[in-house]
């Protein structure tokens, strides 16, 4: 199957923004090992699969690779300096909240277009 220079363009971006470097369609290997960033659960709701666990011996091709980052599935393990949406969202609902921080009220202002935003 041949890919098209937009197809890859697209492919290249979208991998880019999950964290991959620029060079991943040119050199990827055959083989990989990824590591679950988003916990796998059966239809009942059980995990079935814990954040961290390798799964080894997958494909390299960067459509597949791309298609596993939408699932959670990252050559990286999982941890507090990365950057991926699953880790950056179990930092977010895990972090304590301050007092300050809760007791802030915002305010909705119309200037202008649309809507801005401004802590009173």
């Amino acid at each position: 199957m041949a890919m098209t220079t937009k197809e890859r363009t697209d492919l290249r971006e979208e991998l880019v923004s999950q964290g991959y470097s620029w060079d991943y369609i040119d050199e990827w290997q055959p083989k990989v090992t990824l590591y679950r960033h988003r916990e796998l659960k059966n239809p009942s709701g059980e995990v079935v699969s814990e954040v961290g666990t390798k799964v080894e011996g997958l494909p390299g091709n960067p459509d597949y690779i791309t298609r596993k980052a939408r699932q959670g599935l990252l050559q990286w393990p999982p941890g507090d300096t990365c950057t991926c949406k699953w880790c950056m969202d179990k930092r977010k609902s895990s972090a304590p909240v301050s007092f300050e921080e809760s007791t802030v009220s915002t305010q909705t202002y119309s200037i202008g277009r649309g809507k801005r935003r401004m802590r009173s």
